[in-house]
C-alpha cells in the first residue's frame, strides 16, 4: 500500500505545470530539453506484489482465542460429622411389657411319670456282736492294719477265729499264726470271691487261703502264699 502511494504522488508532481518565471521551459530553444514521463490519463499502473502476510501479534492472537468454557464445580465431601446430623431420628418401638410364661409353660408340661423301684436283692448284713469286737483287740498292729484295708474296701465283715494261744498247724504241729495274733478267720458271705480276688492282686505281705467246704477266708501276716481249697488249717 505505501509503494502504490508513492507512485501517485510522484506522477502528480510530474503532471503539474511549472510556475512563471521560475525557470527555462521546454519552448525555449536554448533549454535542452528533458525527458519527462507522463503517464496517460487512463494508464494503470502495474498490479504490485500480493502482501506478505504478517503473523498476528499478541493482543490479536489473545483476543482470537476463544473464550473458555465453563467450568463445573467440583462436588466437596461433606464431613461424617454432619452427615450424621442430617440424617432423620430413628423412632424406636416403645416396648410393650410381655407378661411371664414360665408358669404357663411349666402348667402346660405333663405330669412325669415315675419308675417304679426296682427291687434291690436283700444283701445279709454280717453279724456283729461284742465277741466279734472282742476278736479284733487281740490282733498284732500288722494284722488290725490289714482287716481295715478289707472292710474299707468291702465292708464291714464278721470275725470267726483270730488269737488262739498256744494254736498249731493241723498235721505238721508248727506253731499258727493265730497264736501269735498275725492271722484272722472271717466270713465274706456272698462278697467271698471278689474279696479273695482283691487279696490274691493287693495282699503282698502274707497269706490268703480258702478251705474246701468252709465259706471263710483266712489272711495273715508274713511270708506270701496262696491256698485255695485247702484241706488244712493254718
Amino acid at each position: 500500500m505505501r509503494s502504490s502511494f508513492l507512485g501517485a504522488a510522484a506522477a502528480a508532481l510530474l503532471a503539474a505545470p511549472s510556475p512563471a518565471g521560475a525557470g527555462p521551459t521546454s519552448d525555449d530553444p536554448a533549454t535542452p530539453q528533458s525527458l519527462r514521463i507522463v503517464p496517460a490519463p487512463d494508464a494503470k499502473l502495474p498490479p504490485l506484489a500480493p502482501p506478505v502476510p504478517q503473523l498476528a501479534t499478541h493482543r490479536a492472537r489473545a483476543g482470537a482465542v476463544t473464550e473458555p468454557a465453563e467450568v463445573l464445580p467440583v462436588p466437596q465431601l461433606v464431613p461424617r460429622a454432619q452427615r450424621l446430623a442430617a440424617l432423620p431420628e430413628l423412632q424406636l418401638p416403645l416396648l410393650v411389657p410381655q407378661p411371664a410364661i414360665r408358669p404357663q409353660r411349666l402348667a402346660a408340661l405333663p405330669e412325669p411319670q415315675l419308675l417304679p423301684p426296682v427291687p434291690q436283692p436283700a444283701v445279709r448284713r454280717p453279724r456283729r456282736d461284742s465277741r466279734s469286737d472282742r476278736l479284733r483287740t487281740c490282733l498284732k498292729p500288722a494284722a488290725r492294719a490289714l482287716l481295715d484295708r478289707i472292710e474299707a474296701e468291702f465292708g464291714r465283715m464278721e470275725i470267726i477265729s483270730t488269737c488262739r494261744p498256744g494254736a498249731r498247724i493241723a498235721g505238721t504241729g508248727r506253731i499258727s499264726k493265730h497264736a501269735t495274733g498275725e492271722a484272722i478267720d472271717f466270713n465274706a458271705g456272698r462278697r467271698k470271691g471278689d474279696v479273695v480276688r482283691w487279696l490274691i492282686a493287693n495282699h503282698k505281705t502274707g497269706g490268703t487261703m480258702t478251705y474246701a467246704g468252709m465259706s471263710h477266708i483266712h489272711v495273715d501276716v508274713g511270708h506270701r502264699f496262696v491256698a485255695l481249697n485247702a484241706h488244712g488249717g493254718r
